[in-house]
C-alpha cells in the first residue's frame, strides 16, 4: 500500500490579496515545514504560532506565520499571486503535492476524513464566488441541496438528472461568463459598458472612434458574474490602425457567450451590422440612446446608458440568456465534474 501522500493547497482566494494561506497535509507535513520555514525565536508548539521567514536556502522568499497540528500545518504569507506560487514550488521541491486550481480535481476531497466530500468541495468552490448570490448557491448545497438529496431515500431519477445538468449554471456563477457589447461607431457602447459595470471603465466622448482597443471589467447582474468587454466601433471603411481595432473586436465578439449588439434606435450603419451578427444564436439586439431618438419601429429592448433607462430590463435579458430565469440557489445543483457524474450513474442505476 502506497503511503498517504503530503499535500499542498492554497486555501485563499488565488487573486492578488492582503494575505494568502496555503494548508500543508499529510505524514511529511512537519518534516517539509522544517526545511522551508525559519522561525524568529522559537519552533511553534501545538496551540501556538511562530513569526519568521519562507526561505529556500539562503533565500527569504517572504516573511511568514506558522502553525502546526499534528500532521498538518497552516502557512501565513502576504497575498501577492507570485509568492504563492514561489511558496508552492518550494514546498513541491521537498516532495508535497500541489493540489491544482481546478474545481474538479478531486485531490482535495479525501484530505480531511472528517468532514464531507460536499463540505469540501463547497469550500473550495467558495474561492471563485465572488457575488453573493454565488456563495449563497455554492453554501446552499452543503445546508440544504445536493446534501438533502443524498440524504434521501429514494430519490426519483429525474430529479437526479436535473442536479446533474445544473453543473453549466453553477460554473457561470464561479466562471463568469463573457458578454461583449458591439456595434457601430458612437452607438453609445462605452457609456453602456460603464452603466453595467457601475463605474467609469471606458472612455465616453462624442468623437467616433474613441475605443481603439477592447476594454474588459467584470460586472454584476443582480448576482450573476460576468466579464463585460466594450469594443471599437465596427465599420467597413476602417484603414490603419481603425482596421486592426475593428479585427480585434470581432475577435472578442467570436468567443464571447454573449453579444450585445447596439444598432438599433437611429446609430447609423446598424443595418449591416445586425445582419452580419445575425448568424449568431448569442446574439442579443437592443436599442441604445433611447433618450436621444426613439427607436421608431422598434419593438425590442430600448436602453439610454445617460439615464439608465433600460438598464434594469438589459441585465435581466442577459441573465435569461446566461440560463438564470427562476433561479433558486437552495435547489439541488452540482457544482463540481464530481458531483454530476455521481447523479448520473445513480440517475441510471
Amino acid at each position: 500500500m502506497n503511503a498517504p501522500a503530503t499535500v499542498a493547497r492554497l486555501v485563499t482566494a488565488p487573486a492578488r490579496g492582503g494575505i494568502a494561506v496555503i494548508v500543508l497535509t499529510g505524514p511529511k507535513a512537519p518534516a517539509v515545514v522544517r526545511r522551508v520555514f525559519q522561525p524568529n525565536k522559537v519552533w511553534p508548539e501545538a496551540g501556538r504560532v511562530a513569526l519568521g521567514w519562507v526561505v529556500r536556502g539562503d533565500e527569504r522568499l517572504d516573511q511568514a506565520v506558522v502553525s502546526l497540528a499534528g500532521d498538518s500545518a497552516e502557512i501565513n504569507i502576504h497575498g501577492g499571486p507570485h509568492v504563492a506560487r514561489r511558496v508552492l514550488a518550494l514546498l513541491a521541491e521537498y516532495g508535497a503535492r500541489i493540489v491544482s486550481d481546478d474545481l474538479a480535481d478531486p485531490t482535495f476531497v479525501a484530505a480531511d476524513g472528517a468532514r464531507s466530500a460536499i463540505g469540501l468541495e463547497m469550500l473550495w468552490a467558495l474561492r471563485k464566488a465572488s457575488t453573493p448570490l454565488g456563495a449563497s448557491a455554492v453554501t446552499s448545497q452543503w445546508s440544504a441541496g445536493l446534501s438533502a438529496l443524498a440524504s434521501s431515500e429514494s430519490p426519483a431519477p429525474q430529479l437526479l438528472r436535473s442536479a446533474a445538468a445544473a453543473l453549466a449554471t453553477m460554473t457561470r456563477l464561479l466562471v463568469p461568463a463573457e458578454v461583449v457589447i458591439a456595434g457601430p461607431p458612437n452607438a453609445g457602447k462605452s457609456a453602456l459598458a460603464n452603466a453595467l459595470v457601475g463605474r467609469n471603465v471606458s472612455i465616453v466622448s462624442e468623437t467616433p472612434g474613441t475605443t481603439r482597443d477592447w476594454v474588459r471589467a467584470r460586472a454584476d447582474l443582480d448576482g450573476v458574474p460576468v466579464w463585460l468587454t466594450d469594443t471599437a466601433g465596427l465599420w467597413q471603411q476602417a484603414e490603419g490602425i481603425d482596421a486592426e481595432a475593428v479585427r480585434r473586436a470581432w475577435e472578442r465578439i467570436e468567443s464571447a457567450d454573449v453579444v450585445v449588439c447596439l444598432t438599433a434606435g437611429g446609430c447609423g450603419g446598424g443595418e449591416e451590422l445586425a445582419a452580419r451578427l445575425g448568424g449568431l444564436t448569442n446574439m442579443l439586439e437592443i436599442a441604445g440612446k433611447c433618450d436621444v431618438s426613439g427607436p421608431d419601429g422598434w419593438t425590442g429592448l430600448a436602453v439610454s446608458a445617460r439615464t439608465f433607462a433600460g438598464i434594469d430590463a438589459l441585465r435581466g435579458a442577459l441573465r435569461s440568456r446566461l440560463g438564470f430565469d427562476e433561479f433558486n440557489p437552495a435547489a439541488p445543483m452540482a457544482f463540481t465534474d464530481r458531483q454530476a457524474a455521481l447523479l448520473t450513474d445513480a440517475a441510471d442505476a
